[in-house]
């Protein structure tokens, strides 16, 4: 029973650990820290028994060899004939029942399904109960004259570098192949986010389906001015 139930706690360290990965890709660090101590605490549960078995059992392993081998040092130079008789077995180590290795089997496919279907659907960011909707508050009340329009638009908008390169077309390719456009044009970081809204991050690019770009293909562009909105390849997209 006690095997089944460490077989469990895997199971579970590996789903917390792939939590915990998807809290540090939407820069969720202390809940992912979090995650990550409590994987680590379930990994030791799973096999921190079965090490320590397999550590004690060759220390009596390397104890017993060292033993036999005084023995016989000793019987060889009293000129005992037992020094020249073949050493004893080693024993064997326990065998694992099947019925675990079967258990271990299931619960480390289920663990890879889904992995591989939360990736295929997208990393839906993790329920964050202290994310609310607030009214945008007034800004305070300022005494003294007003700065012009002109003085706060050069206050707040620097003149920017030349453009780097001039956008492509990319909508309707998928994720990768827009991404690898855009670099053969001369832009190396370009952006992506979910057009429907729910924040799905895109772990797997050739899964996704480019439905709108900002800019519009043809405007000078430099690094980071790129944002591809998208779809998953099985979801409406006109293209």
């Amino acid at each position: 029973m006690k095997a089944y139930l460490r077989v469990l706690a895997g199971m579970f360290a590996g789903i917390t650990l792939w939590l915990a990965f998807v809290e540090l890709i939407h820069g969720k660090f202390s809940p992912a820290f979090i995650q990550l101590v409590f994987a680590a605490g379930l990994a030791y549960l799973a096999v921190g028994k079965p090490l320590r078995d397999y550590r004690a059992r060759k220390r009596t392993e390397y104890a017993g060899l060292a033993a036999r081998a005084e023995a016989g040092h000793r019987a060889y130079l009293a000129g005992d004939p037992a020094a020249f008789a073949p050493p004893p077995p080693t024993p064997q180590s326990p065998k694992i029942r099947r019925g675990v290795v079967i258990a271990a089997l299931i619960a480390a496919a289920f663990v890879i399904f889904g992995i591989i279907s939360d990736i295929s659907d997208g990393l839906d960011p993790p329920s964050d109960d202290d994310a609310t909707t607030t009214a945008p508050t007034t800004p305070p009340e300022t005494s003294g004259p007003v700065p012009s329009t002109n003085s706060v638009a050069a206050t707040t908008n620097p003149p920017r570098p030349s453009a780097m390169a001039v956008i492509p077309n990319v909508v309707c390719m998928n994720l990768q192949d827009a991404q690898d456009t855009i670099q053969a044009a001369g832009v190396f970081y370009s952006k992506s986010v979910d057009a429907t809204g729910a924040g799905r991050a895109q772990v797997w690019d050739r899964n996704w389906i480019v439905v709108e770009q900002t800019p519009a293909a043809g405007v000078d562009i430099d690094e980071g001015d790129v944002i591809l909105s998208v779809v998953k390849e099985d979801e409406p997209h006109g293209c």
